[in-house]
C-alpha cells in the first residue's frame, strides 16, 4: 500500500486516473521563482497550476511581469518533462498574494481558484 495524498484533493480524470496534487505541486515548487503553487481541475478537464511567484527573487533580478511570464513558460516546460503524460498541466496562472492558509499552514484549497487573485 501506497499512500499519495489526501482522498479529499484527489483529481479523478476522464480516463479513470487519479492525480495527486500535492506530488505535481512539490515538483512545481522546486523550480525557478516558484514560491507556492496549487494543481487544480479547470471545467474542460485540463490541469491548471496558481503559482504564487517569489516576487523578491523577481526584483532582485529585475524580472518585470512578461518577464516572469517568460520564466513560468519554461518552468511550465520543465515541469511536464517530470510528470507522467496524463499528469501535464495546461498552463500557468499567476497569483499576486500568497494563498490562504489554514493554522497548521496548509492551503485551503476549497478557496481557490474563485478567490484567486490572478496578474493578467
Amino acid at each position: 500500500i501506497f499512500l499519495r495524498g489526501r482522498s479529499k484533493t484527489m483529481i479523478l480524470m476522464a480516463g479513470g486516473q487519479n492525480i495527486y496534487p500535492e506530488e505535481i505541486e512539490a515538483k512545481l515548487n522546486n523550480l525557478e521563482a516558484v514560491m507556492e503553487s496549487l494543481i487544480y481541475q479547470e471545467e474542460g478537464g485540463k490541469l491548471t497550476a496558481l503559482v504564487v511567484p517569489n516576487y523578491e527573487m523577481a526584483q532582485k533580478n529585475g524580472w518585470d511581469t512578461p518577464k516572469l511570464k517568460e520564466v513560468m513558460a519554461d518552468n511550465l516546460v520543465e515541469l511536464n518533462k517530470l510528470v507522467a503524460a496524463y499528469e501535464r498541466v495546461s498552463t500557468i496562472k499567476l497569483c499576486e498574494s500568497e494563498f490562504e492558509k489554514t493554522p497548521k499552514k496548509s492551503i485551503r484549497r476549497y478557496l481557490y481558484p474563485a478567490a484567486a487573485k490572478i496578474v493578467s
